[in-house]
């Protein structure tokens, strides 16, 4: 459960929880092999002590972070291209993520880009002086431009941390980064013609977006699995829904055979390409009937209340949604129902 002590997987990594995400049994068995005996893992603790590196393709390392916010542990990605390398995701900020990329990259020119604006995926953007986003993405992630973004991670009298124990002192000052708005398709050439491009995946936030390796045909969806809830007046308010996601999968459908890879923002990693389709195949049954799901529980977060609904990925986990986050406010091509 949420706040309770899960088995434990050995680490060497500086951080120590006091706060744990529910254990997911499938998840859990899967991080345990690949952070206790597989052979892909590095580790550089005079660089980093927060970051865990695996090797998965020849020029792709997946950068494993603990989260700091009593959460799921996000992951990063860093692709290296014959001139360039791009940096997907920065996490909280915790430790040089610049020096380990630098090192990892062998120096090369980076580009560093976000899935999306939360804590656990951009948080880290001040280390660097540009950084990229979906432009749907760029008001939200505005927000998260100044320095007292951890404020929220300590005890306000103590000043210690309170879901995970960590050295402040590795918070790297932040500073003012320039945010760069992209359009769905835009193209970073990594040199020599190695195209990564932006995929717009919203729900989970407006401006979700993933980046496909033209490549190595290797996907790196972000968060996909929980529909965010929009603030109040967003301009993007119809991308926070089942439906946009829904619309950004069948969009993307005609190119599921030739991914090969497909890298989430959490949990397990180097999926097949049958998880798109898993994934689709949810958006659509909760559109068609959102009553009909396979959980639900009364979520305080933050200070609000509100009821979660879950509905099974086939072979995955589930995707949460809320009762106003399902249908875009004006020309559902889906008869709108109410959850029960």
């Amino acid at each position: 459960m949420f706040g309770q002590n899960p088995r434990e997987i050995k680490s060497n990594l500086k951080t120590k929880k006091l706060v744990w995400e529910e254990e997911k049994p499938i998840r859990w068995s899967y991080l345990k092999i690949l952070r206790e005996h597989s052979d892909l893992k590095q580790e550089f603790p005079e660089l980093n002590p927060y970051v865990e590196s695996y090797k998965m393709r020849d020029n792709l390392f997946c950068l494993y972070t603990e989260s700091l916010d009593g959460a799921g542990d996000p992951w990063m990605y860093l692709i290296v291209g014959p001139k360039k390398a791009l940096l997907i995701d920065t996490g909280f900020g915790l430790g040089d993520l610049k020096a380990l990329c630098n090192h990892l990259s062998e120096n090369k020119e980076l580009i560093v880009v976000n899935t999306h604006a939360h804590f656990d995926h951009a948080y880290g953007n001040g280390q660097f002086d540009l950084v990229y986003c979906h432009e749907a993405e760029v008001s939200n992630l505005e927000q998260k431009n100044n320095p007292d973004i951890w404020n929220y991670l300590f005890d306000k009298e103590t000043g210690k941390p309170l879901f995970t124990d960590f050295d402040r002192r590795d918070l790297i000052s932040p500073k003012h980064y320039e945010i760069h708005g992209i359009p769905d398709g835009y193209e970073f050439d990594l040199g020599d013609g190695y195209i990564v491009e932006a995929v717009h995946i919203p729900g989970h936030t407006s401006g979700q977006c993933a980046y496909y390796d033209r490549r190595n045909k290797t996907i790196f969806i972000g968060d996909v699995t929980g529909i965010g809830s929009a603030p109040k007046g967003h301009p993007y308010r119809d991308f926070y829904t089942v439906e946009a996601m829904y619309d950004a999968l069948k969009r993307l459908k005609p190119r599921f055979p030739e991914i090969n890879g497909v890298f989430p923002g959490h949990g397990m990693i180097d999926l097949t390409n049958s998880y798109l389709q898993y994934l689709l195949n949810c958006t659509e049954s909760i559109l068609r009937n959102p009553s009909w799901y396979d959980d639900s529980k009364i979520v305080e977060r933050w200070g609000n209340v509100r009821s979660i609904y879950f509905k099974n990925i086939h072979q995955g986990t589930s995707i949460r949604y809320s009762e106003d986050s399902i249908y875009k406010s004006l020309n559902s091509s889906f008869e709108k129902k109410s959850v029960k």
